[in-house]
C-alpha cells in the first residue's frame, strides 16, 4: 500500500509500508520530487526492468546493462488521462538484435503494470 500525506499546499509525502518516502509534486515543482506522470512512468519502467532481469537471469544472457525510457503522452480530449506511453529499451551486451527484440517483447508481456494500463483496472474510492 502507498499512503499519501498532504501537510501543506503543494507538499505531498508518498510512503510505503516499510517507511520509504518520496515527494510528490506538481509539474511546476519537478526539481523537488516526482509528478504523477513521472510516477506512473517510473512504475512502468521498473516493472519492465524487473521482467527483463528475470528473463536475462533465466536465459543466462550476457547483458552488461540496459536503459528504459518512458514518455507519457497526455490525451487532448476529455477525460484527462494519458493516452499513450512510448517505451524505448536500449540493451547493451553480447546479444544480437533478434534476441534483444524477443527479450523486450517477452518483458512487455510479463509486466503487470503495463498489462494493467493496457487492459484497465477498476478504481474504487471511499471516504473514511
Amino acid at each position: 500500500m502507498i499512503t499519501l500525506t498532504r501537510e501543506q499546499q503543494g507538499n505531498f509525502q508518498l510512503s510505503n509500508e516499510a517507511g520509504f518516502t518520496i515527494n510528490g509534486v506538481t509539474s511546476q515543482d519537478s526539481e523537488n520530487g516526482l509528478t504523477p506522470f513521472q510516477l506512473i512512468s517510473s512504475s512502468l519502467s521498473l516493472c519492465m526492468a524487473l521482467s527483463l532481469d528475470a528473463l536475462i537471469n533465466r536465459d543466462e544472457l550476457d547483458v552488461d546493462r540496459y536503459t528504459i525510457s518512458v514518455k507519457p503522452q497526455k490525451a487532448e480530449d476529455s477525460p484527462s488521462r494519458i493516452e499513450k506511453f512510448t517505451i524505448e529499451v536500449d540493451v547493451i551486451g553480447s546479444v544480437d538484435d533478434k534476441v534483444k527484440q524477443k527479450l523486450v517483447k517477452l518483458a512487455k508481456r510479463a509486466c503487470t503494470v503495463g498489462n494493467t494500463i493496457e487492459r484497465g483496472a477498476t478504481v474504487d474510492v471511499s471516504v473514511k
